[in-house]
């Protein structure tokens, strides 16, 4: 079509005997909002690194704005005008906020860095994302949401002519997803265009103009989102139907494994109580920031809770504990931030399957090739993880393919509270009903499940019961737990 912004044809990519993309078809319009969807590991995430420039094609073109641009540079790339917000957030935590949205292009005066000459367009960026930062604060020292806008704010900054987000609100919360759409509107008004990648299917229908569906390394479908059924959406990207997406196992509770009374933490958490029986699944939700990831690290010894009692399985465990202590008593994580705290991207499969109870995989003392290979071979298979060769690099793995390994590894032993925190954050709808079932294998072995989720529909399908947090330091916090609470009213009459 003439007013096709970009225009990819033939796309090949294969990694060894894996072949990511086999022939991608795909037009973008100009001045569109497009989302792109599809199971992890159907290619969406290695097309959009072709796009950038981080990986060259094996075949086929890519044309953008009437130009070849098959095979550019990431930096040759973006002075085309793309920019490209990947799921992995490109964070130097040493550096300030305003150095980090600078950072892919820098002010610079006769060879030197000047910073602040950047400060003015910052600022007006971050306040059109309605986000106000501190400038000056390392960036280490901010929420994985926080980081997300400073991601965000570096391409806006870049003035970029289509902008293309990979899974961008798997890290935010209701409030801050609604900010973000108001800003993509804008940015459409003002005649760019949006390539939008996501799982979760309301964003999906509330925000794009069309959408095209991936499956097995091709584009099989695209359709105006206005005449594409959610029914028709679903079977497209599975090439079948899931009855039940909330596959809830119901299984007898037992008595109580887990006390938590008057927890406190810093300033984050003051006077928390909550209680688990074995067999039981507990969802803490709240806004971003209200307290719930700073609950569960303190469960697991990530950080050591201030005040507060902690009894486990009738016995009262010391606040200041490490994980590796955690982990004796039974007590297993699977964190928020998958690349950073839950695998070892340079590692293999293999090597991130075993790396918890290396016991099991030893003869007196001694690591056994064998053994380490059984134990994976049979957990890929067990989890349907794409591609099944126990030595791939977990780096060149989807999203959602690491998030399958970071979640195995925990399923090679037997626990009795696994701590979830956002564990089907940028998952596909496959692979959610897949992790859902896991979850109810636990739970009917007789452990339990603490579960922090922003998906408050996963909550309210997954759940026996559950716990809002809230707090007062946290902007516009008030407004969505009174959501969330007329939520539960409706659902559950109370």
């Amino acid at each position: 079509m003439d007013n096709n912004l970009l225009t990819m044809r033939g796309i090949k990519k294969s990694f060894g005997a894996t072949h990511a993309l086999k022939g991608v078809d795909l037009d973008i319009r100009a001045n569109e909002i497009h989302a792109i969807v599809g199971s992890n590991g159907a290619g969406k995430s290695t097309l959009m690194k072709m796009l950038a420039g981080i990986y060259a094609p094996d075949g086929g073109s890519i044309i953008f704005q009437g130009e070849d641009i098959t095979g550019l540079s990431p930096v040759e790339t973006q002075r085309k005008g793309i920019q490209v917000v990947h799921q992995a957030l490109n964070i130097v935590p040493s550096l300030s906020v305003l150095e980090n949205i600078l950072l892919a292009k820098p002010p610079v005066k006769k060879g030197f860095l000047f910073w602040s000459a950047g400060q003015k367009k910052v600022q007006e960026t971050l306040d059109l994302l309605n986000f106000p930062l501190d400038l000056k604060i390392p960036a280490g020292f901010l929420s994985v949401s926080q980081q997300q806008f400073i991601i965000f704010a570096r391409a806006m900054v870049n003035e970029a002519k289509a902008l293309v987000l990979d899974e961008p609100t798997a890290r935010l919360s209701l409030d801050e997803t609604t900010k973000l759409f108001t800003v993509i509107r804008k940015m459409k008004e003002h005649g760019a265009t949006i390539v939008y990648i996501s799982h979760r299917m309301e964003e999906i229908y509330g925000i794009s103009d069309r959408i095209s569906v991936f499956r097995d390394g091709l584009c099989v479908k695209t359709e105006d989102t206005r005449s594409f059924s959610e029914n028709d959406l679903v079977s497209a990207m599975l090439g079948k139907k899931i009855e039940v997406f909330f596959p809830k196992q119901e299984v007898a509770k037992g008595e109580e494994l887990l006390s938590v009374k008057n927890l406190g933490f810093q300033d984050r958490l003051r006077g928390v109580d909550f209680q688990i029986k074995k067999g039981e699944i507990v969802s803490l939700v709240g806004a971003v920031g209200g307290g719930q990831t700073e609950a569960i690290n303190c469960l697991f010894g990530v950080i050591n809770a201030t005040a507060g009692e902690i009894t486990f399985n009738r016995r009262k465990l010391p606040l200041r504990r490490t994980p590796g202590a955690s982990i004796k008593e039974g007590i297993a994580l699977i964190p928020e931030d998958r690349a950073l705290e839950g695998m070892i991207s340079d590692y293999d499969i293999k090597n991130n399957i075993t790396s918890i109870k290396m016991e099991q995989i030893a003869k007196k003392q001694i690591l056994s090739a064998p053994l380490e290979a059984a134990l994976a071979e049979k957990m890929t298979a067990r989890l349907s993880i794409v591609p099944p060769d126990i030595n791939c690099p977990l780096s060149s793995l989807s999203g959602g393919n690491q998030q399958k390994v970071v979640i195995g590894k925990w399923l090679t032993d037997s626990y009795k509270l696994y701590l979830m925190n956002e564990v089907t954050a940028g998952v596909d709808i496959g692979a959610k009903a897949e992790i859902y079932k896991i979850m109810g294998a636990i739970v009917e072995s007789g452990a339990s499940i603490l579960l922090s989720t922003g998906d408050i529909e996963e909550a309210l399908g997954i759940s026996d019961r559950i716990i809002v947090f809230y707090s007062k330091n946290f902007r516009d916090c008030q407004v969505i737990d009174k959501m969330m609470f007329m939520i539960l009213q409706f659902k559950y009459g109370r």
